[in-house]
Protein backbone atom coordinates (compact mmCIF):
# COMPACT_ATOMS: atom_id res chain seq x y z
CA UNK A 1 0.00 0.00 0.00
CA UNK A 2 2.65 2.53 0.95
CA UNK A 3 4.85 1.68 -1.92
CA UNK A 4 1.58 2.06 -3.95
CA UNK A 5 1.00 5.58 -2.83
CA UNK A 6 5.01 6.60 -3.11
CA UNK A 7 5.07 5.39 -7.05
CA UNK A 8 1.63 7.49 -7.69
CA UNK A 9 3.04 10.68 -6.29
CA UNK A 10 6.50 10.05 -8.34
CA UNK A 11 3.84 9.57 -11.51
CA UNK A 12 2.05 12.93 -10.58
CA UNK A 13 5.19 14.36 -9.85
CA UNK A 14 6.78 13.47 -12.96
CA UNK A 15 3.08 14.34 -15.38
CA UNK A 16 3.20 17.83 -13.49
CA UNK A 17 6.98 18.11 -14.82
CA UNK A 18 6.24 17.05 -18.12
CA UNK A 19 3.50 19.19 -18.18
CA UNK A 20 4.94 22.38 -17.41
CA UNK A 21 8.08 21.62 -19.97
CA UNK A 22 5.38 21.19 -22.58
CA UNK A 23 3.32 24.23 -21.61
CA UNK A 24 7.29 26.45 -21.33
CA UNK A 25 7.77 24.80 -24.90
CA UNK A 26 4.44 26.22 -26.60
CA UNK A 27 4.80 29.77 -24.83
CA UNK A 28 8.68 29.83 -26.66
CA UNK A 29 6.69 29.02 -30.11
CA UNK A 30 4.04 31.47 -29.32
CA UNK A 31 5.83 34.61 -28.79
CA UNK A 32 8.18 34.50 -31.84
CA UNK A 33 9.73 37.82 -32.64
CA UNK A 34 7.95 39.80 -35.50
CA UNK A 35 9.45 40.23 -38.71
CA UNK A 36 8.19 43.77 -39.78
CA UNK A 37 10.36 44.98 -36.26
CA UNK A 38 13.34 44.03 -37.53
CA UNK A 39 15.65 46.02 -38.72
CA UNK A 40 17.06 46.62 -42.31
CA UNK A 41 20.23 45.33 -41.88
CA UNK A 42 20.36 41.73 -40.51
CA UNK A 43 21.84 40.63 -37.62
CA UNK A 44 23.38 37.13 -37.05
CA UNK A 45 21.37 35.15 -34.29
CA UNK A 46 22.62 31.93 -32.91
CA UNK A 47 19.81 29.40 -32.51
CA UNK A 48 19.92 25.91 -31.13
CA UNK A 49 17.35 23.88 -32.75
CA UNK A 50 15.33 21.50 -30.15
CA UNK A 51 14.17 18.57 -30.73
CA UNK A 52 11.17 17.47 -29.45
CA UNK A 53 11.80 13.95 -29.57
CA UNK A 54 15.46 14.58 -28.04
CA UNK A 55 13.64 16.58 -25.09
CA UNK A 56 11.01 13.39 -24.40
CA UNK A 57 13.48 11.70 -23.99
CA UNK A 58 15.22 14.13 -21.67
CA UNK A 59 11.69 14.35 -19.71
CA UNK A 60 11.85 10.43 -19.61
CA UNK A 61 15.20 10.36 -18.33
CA UNK A 62 14.52 12.74 -16.08
CA UNK A 63 11.43 11.05 -14.45
CA UNK A 64 13.13 7.92 -14.88
CA UNK A 65 16.10 9.52 -12.42
CA UNK A 66 13.12 10.84 -10.20
CA UNK A 67 11.62 7.33 -10.06
CA UNK A 68 15.04 5.54 -9.12
CA UNK A 69 15.69 8.02 -6.79
CA UNK A 70 12.27 7.19 -5.16
CA UNK A 71 12.71 3.73 -5.11
CA UNK A 72 16.12 4.31 -3.84
CA UNK A 73 15.00 6.00 -1.20
CA UNK A 74 11.94 3.86 0.03
CA UNK A 75 14.59 0.68 -0.42
CA UNK A 76 16.77 2.77 2.39
CA UNK A 77 14.22 3.78 4.18
CA UNK A 78 13.20 -0.21 3.67
CA UNK A 79 16.64 -1.27 4.98
CA UNK A 80 16.73 0.97 7.74
CA UNK A 81 13.41 0.20 9.27
CA UNK A 82 14.74 -3.45 8.71
CA UNK A 83 17.71 -2.96 10.64
CA UNK A 84 15.49 -1.52 13.54
CA UNK A 85 13.54 -4.22 13.33
CA UNK A 86 16.20 -6.46 13.78
CA UNK A 87 17.77 -4.00 16.50
CA UNK A 88 14.21 -4.50 18.21
CA UNK A 89 14.01 -7.88 17.66
CA UNK A 90 17.69 -8.42 19.51
CA UNK A 91 16.64 -5.98 22.37
CA UNK A 92 13.13 -7.85 22.55
CA UNK A 93 15.34 -10.94 23.12
CA UNK A 94 17.27 -9.92 25.55
CA UNK A 95 14.53 -8.29 27.40
CA UNK A 96 12.57 -11.84 27.50
CA UNK A 97 15.71 -13.58 28.38
CA UNK A 98 16.30 -11.47 31.20
CA UNK A 99 12.59 -11.22 32.00
CA UNK A 100 12.30 -15.05 32.32
CA UNK A 101 15.51 -15.28 34.34
CA UNK A 102 13.89 -12.90 36.66
CA UNK A 103 10.67 -14.70 36.43
CA UNK A 104 12.84 -17.91 37.44
CA UNK A 105 14.13 -15.98 40.55
CA UNK A 106 10.77 -14.73 41.26
CA UNK A 107 9.67 -18.82 40.94
CA UNK A 108 12.74 -19.92 42.89
CA UNK A 109 12.21 -17.36 45.88
CA UNK A 110 8.63 -18.18 46.41
CA UNK A 111 9.38 -21.62 46.31
CA UNK A 112 11.98 -21.34 48.79
CA UNK A 113 9.26 -19.35 50.82
CA UNK A 114 6.66 -21.61 50.92
CA UNK A 115 8.98 -24.92 51.30
CA UNK A 116 9.76 -22.80 55.00
CA UNK A 117 6.05 -22.23 55.22
CA UNK A 118 5.23 -25.75 54.48
CA UNK A 119 8.38 -27.03 57.14
CA UNK A 120 7.15 -24.77 59.67
CA UNK A 121 3.57 -26.28 59.00
CA UNK A 122 4.88 -29.70 58.84
CA UNK A 123 6.84 -29.09 62.28
CA UNK A 124 3.89 -27.60 64.09
CA UNK A 125 1.63 -30.49 62.65
CA UNK A 126 3.93 -32.80 64.24
CA UNK A 127 4.15 -31.00 67.60
CA UNK A 128 0.38 -31.44 67.80
CA UNK A 129 -0.26 -35.02 67.28
CA UNK A 130 2.75 -35.48 69.78
CA UNK A 131 0.35 -33.53 72.06
CA UNK A 132 -2.63 -35.18 71.13
CA UNK A 133 -0.90 -38.55 71.54
CA UNK A 134 0.57 -37.87 74.97
CA UNK A 135 -3.31 -36.75 75.91
CA UNK A 136 -4.56 -39.91 74.32
CA UNK A 137 -2.35 -41.94 76.26
CA UNK A 138 -2.94 -39.95 79.27
CA UNK A 139 -6.72 -40.47 78.94
CA UNK A 140 -6.16 -44.03 78.21
CA UNK A 141 -4.12 -44.53 81.40
CA UNK A 142 -6.62 -43.13 83.79
CA UNK A 143 -9.52 -44.55 82.23
CA UNK A 144 -7.64 -48.00 82.04
CA UNK A 145 -6.84 -47.02 86.26
CA UNK A 146 -10.64 -45.78 86.82
CA UNK A 147 -12.11 -49.60 84.66
CA UNK A 148 -9.31 -51.66 86.94
CA UNK A 149 -10.93 -49.55 90.51
CA UNK A 150 -14.35 -50.70 89.69
CA UNK A 151 -13.34 -54.27 88.97
CA UNK A 152 -11.34 -54.39 92.11
CA UNK A 153 -14.46 -52.97 94.03
CA UNK A 154 -16.85 -55.69 92.82
CA UNK A 155 -14.45 -58.24 92.61
CA UNK A 156 -14.21 -57.12 96.65
CA UNK A 157 -18.17 -57.13 97.24
CA UNK A 158 -18.13 -60.26 95.51
CA UNK A 159 -15.55 -61.88 97.68
CA UNK A 160 -17.02 -60.56 101.05
CA UNK A 161 -20.79 -61.77 99.90
CA UNK A 162 -19.32 -65.29 98.98
CA UNK A 163 -17.12 -65.21 102.15
CA UNK A 164 -20.34 -64.26 104.19
CA UNK A 165 -22.44 -66.81 102.13
CA UNK A 166 -19.73 -69.39 103.36
CA UNK A 167 -19.21 -68.60 106.93
CA UNK A 168 -22.82 -68.37 107.73
CA UNK A 169 -23.44 -71.92 105.91
CA UNK A 170 -20.41 -73.20 107.99
CA UNK A 171 -22.40 -71.82 110.89
CA UNK A 172 -24.83 -73.57 110.68
CA UNK A 173 -23.43 -76.98 109.27
CA UNK A 174 -21.15 -76.77 112.20
CA UNK A 175 -24.35 -76.22 114.61
CA UNK A 176 -25.73 -78.85 113.16
CA UNK A 177 -23.25 -81.53 113.42
CA UNK A 178 -22.75 -80.30 117.15
CA UNK A 179 -26.17 -80.97 117.88
CA UNK A 180 -25.57 -84.57 116.45
CA UNK A 181 -22.72 -85.45 118.27
CA UNK A 182 -24.14 -84.25 121.34
CA UNK A 183 -26.13 -87.04 121.32
CA UNK A 184 -23.16 -89.67 121.03
CA UNK A 185 -21.04 -90.82 123.47
CA UNK A 186 -18.32 -89.00 125.16
CA UNK A 187 -15.63 -90.79 123.13
CA UNK A 188 -17.59 -90.25 120.03
CA UNK A 189 -18.07 -86.47 120.71
CA UNK A 190 -14.82 -86.11 121.60
CA UNK A 191 -13.51 -87.80 118.55
CA UNK A 192 -15.68 -85.20 116.49
CA UNK A 193 -14.50 -82.32 118.29
CA UNK A 194 -11.66 -82.95 117.39
CA UNK A 195 -12.19 -83.61 113.77
CA UNK A 196 -14.62 -80.62 113.76
CA UNK A 197 -11.49 -78.37 115.14
CA UNK A 198 -9.37 -79.88 112.51
CA UNK A 199 -11.75 -79.48 109.78
CA UNK A 200 -12.60 -75.91 111.09
CA UNK A 201 -9.09 -75.07 110.85
CA UNK A 202 -8.40 -76.59 107.33
CA UNK A 203 -12.01 -74.93 106.27
CA UNK A 204 -10.62 -71.19 107.37
CA UNK A 205 -7.37 -71.64 106.21
CA UNK A 206 -8.31 -72.82 103.04
CA UNK A 207 -11.33 -69.51 102.99
CA UNK A 208 -8.73 -67.17 104.03
CA UNK A 209 -5.85 -68.16 101.60
CA UNK A 210 -8.81 -67.94 98.65
CA UNK A 211 -9.77 -64.76 99.99
CA UNK A 212 -6.42 -63.35 99.98
CA UNK A 213 -5.54 -65.17 96.95
CA UNK A 214 -8.50 -62.76 95.23
CA UNK A 215 -8.25 -59.80 96.78
CA UNK A 216 -4.27 -59.58 96.30
CA UNK A 217 -5.00 -60.13 92.50
CA UNK A 218 -8.01 -58.11 91.78
CA UNK A 219 -8.22 -55.28 94.62
CA UNK A 220 -6.14 -52.47 95.70
CA UNK A 221 -5.02 -51.88 98.86
CA UNK A 222 -7.38 -49.81 100.57
CA UNK A 223 -10.36 -52.38 99.58
CA UNK A 224 -7.64 -55.64 100.14
CA UNK A 225 -7.84 -53.91 104.16
CA UNK A 226 -10.64 -53.38 104.37
CA UNK A 227 -12.39 -56.68 103.48
CA UNK A 228 -9.48 -58.27 105.61
CA UNK A 229 -10.34 -56.43 108.52
CA UNK A 230 -14.09 -56.97 107.94
CA UNK A 231 -13.15 -61.29 107.43
CA UNK A 232 -11.21 -60.77 110.71
CA UNK A 233 -13.43 -59.60 112.69
CA UNK A 234 -16.30 -61.77 110.93
CA UNK A 235 -13.85 -64.72 111.66
CA UNK A 236 -13.60 -63.68 115.07
CA UNK A 237 -16.75 -63.24 115.88
CA UNK A 238 -17.79 -66.77 114.14
CA UNK A 239 -15.01 -68.02 116.37
CA UNK A 240 -16.71 -67.06 119.17
CA UNK A 241 -20.08 -67.96 118.56
CA UNK A 242 -18.57 -71.41 117.78
CA UNK A 243 -16.48 -71.79 121.16
CA UNK A 244 -19.59 -70.70 122.86
CA UNK A 245 -21.85 -73.30 121.37
CA UNK A 246 -19.25 -76.01 121.65
CA UNK A 247 -18.81 -75.12 125.47
CA UNK A 248 -22.42 -75.08 126.10
CA UNK A 249 -22.52 -78.76 123.90
CA UNK A 250 -19.34 -80.02 125.87
CA UNK A 251 -21.04 -78.91 129.43
CA UNK A 252 -24.08 -80.39 128.19
CA UNK A 253 -22.51 -83.69 127.36
CA UNK A 254 -20.79 -83.64 130.19
CA UNK A 255 -23.47 -83.33 132.52
CA UNK A 256 -24.76 -86.08 130.28
CA UNK A 257 -21.90 -88.15 130.61
CA UNK A 258 -19.88 -89.82 133.53
CA UNK A 259 -17.23 -87.66 135.10
CA UNK A 260 -14.52 -89.27 133.56
CA UNK A 261 -15.88 -88.95 130.39
CA UNK A 262 -16.41 -85.04 131.68
CA UNK A 263 -13.28 -84.48 132.65
CA UNK A 264 -11.75 -86.24 129.76
CA UNK A 265 -13.93 -84.68 126.84
CA UNK A 266 -13.34 -80.83 128.91
CA UNK A 267 -9.58 -82.06 128.58
CA UNK A 268 -9.56 -82.99 125.02
CA UNK A 269 -12.15 -79.71 124.16
CA UNK A 270 -9.45 -77.71 125.73
CA UNK A 271 -6.51 -79.45 124.05
CA UNK A 272 -8.64 -79.27 120.64
CA UNK A 273 -9.70 -75.79 121.37
CA UNK A 274 -6.08 -74.44 122.19
CA UNK A 275 -4.67 -76.47 119.23
CA UNK A 276 -7.44 -74.62 117.20
CA UNK A 277 -6.75 -71.25 118.43
CA UNK A 278 -3.20 -71.75 117.91
CA UNK A 279 -3.50 -73.28 114.57
CA UNK A 280 -6.00 -70.32 113.27
CA UNK A 281 -3.72 -67.75 114.55
CA UNK A 282 -0.89 -69.00 112.61
CA UNK A 283 -3.23 -69.68 109.83
CA UNK A 284 -4.13 -66.20 110.19
CA UNK A 285 -0.58 -64.56 110.23
CA UNK A 286 0.21 -66.93 107.34
CA UNK A 287 -2.47 -65.73 105.36
CA UNK A 288 -2.33 -61.78 106.21
CA UNK A 289 1.32 -62.05 104.99
CA UNK A 290 1.01 -64.15 102.14
CA UNK A 291 -1.80 -61.13 100.94
CA UNK A 292 0.29 -58.73 101.85
CA UNK A 293 2.80 -59.91 100.13
CA UNK A 294 0.95 -61.01 97.10
CA UNK A 295 -0.87 -57.14 96.92
CA UNK A 296 2.77 -55.74 97.06
CA UNK A 297 3.69 -57.72 94.55
CA UNK A 298 1.21 -57.46 92.33
CA UNK A 299 1.23 -53.86 92.83
CA UNK A 300 4.67 -53.53 91.71
CA UNK A 301 3.88 -55.64 89.03
CA UNK A 302 1.17 -53.41 87.71
CA UNK A 303 3.14 -50.12 88.64
CA UNK A 304 6.57 -51.11 86.60
CA UNK A 305 3.73 -52.50 83.99
CA UNK A 306 1.82 -49.07 83.49
CA UNK A 307 5.17 -47.27 84.06
CA UNK A 308 6.75 -49.64 81.07
CA UNK A 309 3.13 -49.04 78.70
CA UNK A 310 3.89 -45.39 79.40
CA UNK A 311 7.47 -45.61 78.57
CA UNK A 312 6.69 -47.31 75.28
CA UNK A 313 4.11 -45.15 74.35
CA UNK A 314 6.64 -41.83 75.12
CA UNK A 315 9.03 -43.64 72.94
CA UNK A 316 6.99 -44.17 70.41
CA UNK A 317 5.30 -41.05 70.38
CA UNK A 318 8.88 -39.21 70.45
CA UNK A 319 9.44 -41.53 67.70
CA UNK A 320 6.77 -41.05 65.71
CA UNK A 321 7.29 -37.40 66.22
CA UNK A 322 11.44 -37.55 65.14
CA UNK A 323 10.34 -39.42 62.39
CA UNK A 324 7.91 -36.60 60.94
CA UNK A 325 10.59 -34.08 62.11
CA UNK A 326 12.78 -35.72 59.52
CA UNK A 327 10.67 -36.59 57.00
CA UNK A 328 9.78 -32.85 56.76
CA UNK A 329 13.51 -31.37 57.26
CA UNK A 330 14.12 -33.66 54.64
CA UNK A 331 10.94 -32.89 52.17
CA UNK A 332 12.27 -29.43 52.79
CA UNK A 333 15.83 -30.19 52.08
CA UNK A 334 14.80 -31.99 48.83
CA UNK A 335 12.46 -28.48 48.16
CA UNK A 336 15.13 -26.42 48.80
CA UNK A 337 17.76 -28.58 46.51
CA UNK A 338 14.85 -28.55 43.98
CA UNK A 339 14.61 -24.84 44.28
CA UNK A 340 18.64 -24.38 44.37
CA UNK A 341 18.89 -26.73 40.87
CA UNK A 342 16.33 -24.91 39.34
CA UNK A 343 17.99 -21.95 39.86
CA UNK A 344 20.87 -22.42 38.94
CA UNK A 345 19.76 -24.18 35.41
CA UNK A 346 17.57 -20.93 35.12
CA UNK A 347 20.86 -18.48 35.66
CA UNK A 348 22.66 -21.53 32.86
CA UNK A 349 19.93 -20.91 30.29
CA UNK A 350 19.91 -17.27 30.92
CA UNK A 351 24.08 -17.57 30.72
CA UNK A 352 23.72 -19.84 27.52
CA UNK A 353 21.38 -17.27 26.02
CA UNK A 354 23.23 -14.63 26.28
CA UNK A 355 26.47 -16.87 24.79
CA UNK A 356 24.60 -17.43 22.26
CA UNK A 357 23.55 -14.42 21.07
CA UNK A 358 27.16 -13.53 21.43
CA UNK A 359 27.90 -16.08 19.51
CA UNK A 360 25.34 -15.82 17.16
CA UNK A 361 26.40 -11.94 16.68
CA UNK A 362 30.16 -12.93 16.25
CA UNK A 363 29.31 -15.58 13.98
CA UNK A 364 27.13 -13.41 11.81
CA UNK A 365 30.05 -10.62 11.37
CA UNK A 366 32.34 -13.60 10.07
CA UNK A 367 29.81 -14.93 7.60
CA UNK A 368 28.87 -11.42 6.60
CA UNK A 369 32.49 -10.79 6.34
CA UNK A 370 33.32 -13.91 4.34
CA UNK A 371 30.65 -13.18 2.05
CA UNK A 372 31.98 -9.94 1.22
CA UNK A 373 35.35 -11.27 0.39
CA UNK A 374 34.14 -14.15 -1.57
CA UNK A 375 31.75 -11.84 -3.77
CA UNK A 376 34.76 -9.41 -4.02
CA UNK A 377 37.02 -12.14 -4.92
CA UNK A 378 34.56 -13.25 -7.80
CA UNK A 379 33.60 -9.36 -9.15
CA UNK A 380 35.07 -8.68 -12.48
CA UNK A 381 35.45 -5.23 -13.08
CA UNK A 382 33.47 -3.41 -16.34
CA UNK A 383 36.02 -1.80 -18.91
CA UNK A 384 33.78 1.68 -18.05
CA UNK A 385 33.47 1.99 -14.25
CA UNK A 386 35.56 4.41 -12.76
CA UNK A 387 35.50 5.54 -8.99
CA UNK A 388 34.41 4.69 -5.84
CA UNK A 389 31.33 2.78 -6.65
CA UNK A 390 28.56 0.48 -4.71
CA UNK A 391 25.72 -0.60 -4.26
CA UNK A 392 23.10 -2.75 -2.60
CA UNK A 393 22.21 -6.17 -3.27
CA UNK A 394 19.56 -8.09 -1.70
CA UNK A 395 20.40 -11.70 -1.01
CA UNK A 396 18.12 -14.92 -1.26
CA UNK A 397 20.06 -18.12 0.01
CA UNK A 398 19.41 -21.57 0.54
CA UNK A 399 20.08 -23.56 3.74
CA UNK A 400 23.82 -25.04 2.11
CA UNK A 401 24.39 -21.34 0.95
CA UNK A 402 22.88 -21.83 -2.91
CA UNK A 403 22.08 -18.46 -4.07
CA UNK A 404 18.33 -18.15 -5.30
CA UNK A 405 18.22 -14.98 -5.93
CA UNK A 406 20.68 -11.43 -6.41
CA UNK A 407 19.26 -8.32 -6.80
CA UNK A 408 20.36 -4.74 -6.63
CA UNK A 409 18.19 -2.78 -4.45
CA UNK A 410 20.04 0.78 -3.97
CA UNK A 411 21.65 1.18 -7.51
CA UNK A 412 25.61 2.62 -7.74
CA UNK A 413 24.03 4.63 -10.64
CA UNK A 414 25.91 2.88 -13.13
CA UNK A 415 24.07 0.01 -14.64
CA UNK A 416 27.04 -1.91 -16.00
CA UNK A 417 28.52 -1.87 -12.51
CA UNK A 418 25.01 -2.99 -10.54
CA UNK A 419 24.66 -6.12 -13.20
CA UNK A 420 28.47 -6.76 -12.51
CA UNK A 421 27.87 -6.74 -8.92
CA UNK A 422 24.81 -9.38 -9.47
CA UNK A 423 26.91 -11.48 -11.06
CA UNK A 424 29.31 -11.80 -8.81
CA UNK A 425 27.00 -12.79 -6.08
CA UNK A 426 25.62 -15.55 -8.45
CA UNK A 427 29.27 -16.53 -9.70
CA UNK A 428 30.43 -16.67 -5.30
CA UNK A 429 27.90 -19.14 -5.17
CA UNK A 430 26.94 -21.43 -2.72
CA UNK A 431 27.86 -18.40 -0.14
CA UNK A 432 29.34 -19.12 3.25
CA UNK A 433 26.10 -19.65 5.71
CA UNK A 434 26.37 -19.96 9.42
CA UNK A 435 26.43 -23.33 11.27
CA UNK A 436 23.81 -22.22 13.36
CA UNK A 437 20.34 -22.96 11.69
CA UNK A 438 18.15 -20.98 13.42
CA UNK A 439 20.92 -17.88 12.95
CA UNK A 440 20.70 -18.77 8.90
CA UNK A 441 16.95 -18.62 8.85
CA UNK A 442 16.64 -15.41 10.85
CA UNK A 443 19.54 -13.48 9.68
CA UNK A 444 21.38 -15.27 6.13
CA UNK A 445 17.78 -16.70 4.34
CA UNK A 446 17.11 -13.30 2.87
CA UNK A 447 19.21 -10.37 3.32
CA UNK A 448 21.14 -7.42 1.75
CA UNK A 449 24.70 -6.16 1.80
CA UNK A 450 26.55 -3.33 0.33
CA UNK A 451 28.71 -4.08 -2.57
CA UNK A 452 31.99 -2.53 -2.38
CA UNK A 453 34.87 -3.98 -4.15
CA UNK A 454 37.30 -1.29 -3.35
Amino acid sequence: MDSQRKLSWSFLLALVLHLLLLGLFGLSALFKPNKATLPVNPEIIHATIVDASQMQADVEKKQLALKQAEQEKAQAEAAERAKIAAEKARANALEQAESEAKKSQEVTEQAKTEAAEQAKAEANKAEATERANAEKIKEKAEATERANAEKIKEKAEATERANAEKIKEKAEATERANAEKAKEKAEATERANAEKAKEKAEATERANAEKAKEKAEATERANAEKAKEKAEATERANAEKAKEKAEATERANAEKAKEKAEATERANAEKAKEKAEATERANAEKAKEKAEATERANAEKAKEKAEATERANAENAKAYAKKAKEAAAAKAKADLQAEMEAEEKAEANAEAAKAKAADQDAEAEKVARDIKQKTTRSWIRPADSAGNLKCTIRVKLTSDGTVMDAQVVKSSGNDIFDRSAENAVNKASPLPVPKDKELFAKEFRSFTFIFNPQ
